[in-house]
């Protein structure tokens, strides 16, 4: 499998070089490692976008219900939504009083921007893949339906701490979690309140992204 064919879109590259460099900087002129963790977050910003790629490079209409593009499919499901996850990071800002607000501003908003744009990227991959085999309303609902699923992760990522790899290592707490949500909590609004907030910004913020992109 050749991955050098994988490359970081060149309308990105940039704001991610700046994203990792402030980071990092970040570190040095404050002294402060409380925000290391938002490169963690872009680098599994970034893992979606890598899966989607290669399963774009060597998936083809004839292969897409093979193993290779099912067990793919479900890795990139099941980190997508870490990547407009990062957005929610802007809950910590001011949190850090050695460091000016103003530059975690810059820190907050570049790794959130390079993290969105990583996911935008990587679901427009999955579309023109899901092209190949169905129209284009199936595909619609498909993204549609893939959106919702990433704005329920955004939730139980939040609020409730669970990373993309507890369906592997704490499935029974997961699923135990997801099944109190719908059958024993009394904090619906919350869960259906900002699922539905994630879903349409996400949701707009692709169709504008998929536009500009066809202009």
């Amino acid at each position: 499998m050749n991955l050098s064919k994988i490359k970081i879109p060149k309308q990105i590259i940039y704001i991610y070089t700046f994203a990792v460099i402030i980071n990092i900087l970040r570190v040095f002129l404050f002294d402060s490692t409380a925000f290391l963790y938002i490169l963690w977050n872009i680098i599994l910003a970034t893992i979606p976008f890598l899966i989607s790629s290669i399963l774009l490079i060597y998936t083809r209409k004839e292969n897409m219900i093979k193993p290779f593009f099912i067990i793919g499919f479900i890795l990139w499901l099941l980190f997508l939504p870490n990547a407009p996850y990062v957005i929610t990071d802007f809950i910590h800002l001011g949190r850090i009083h050695s460091v000016p607000v103003m530059f975690d501003i810059f820190v907050l908003f570049s790794s959130a921007l390079v993290s969105l744009l990583m996911g935008l990227y990587s679901l427009l991959h999955m579309e023109r893949m899901l092209l190949l085999k169905y129209s284009k309303k199936i595909t619609n609902i498909l993204i549609v339906i893939i959106i919702l699923i990433t704005s329920f992760g955004i939730y139980l990522g939040r609020f409730l701490r669970f990373n993309s790899w507890d369906i592997f290592t704490s499935q029974s707490s997961l699923l135990s979690s997801i099944w109190k949500i719908f059958t024993q909590s009394n904090n619906y609004v919350n869960v259906y309140g900002y699922t539905v907030l994630f879903f349409a910004f996400i949701y707009i913020s692709y169709i504008s992204f998929k536009n500009s992109k066809l202009d």
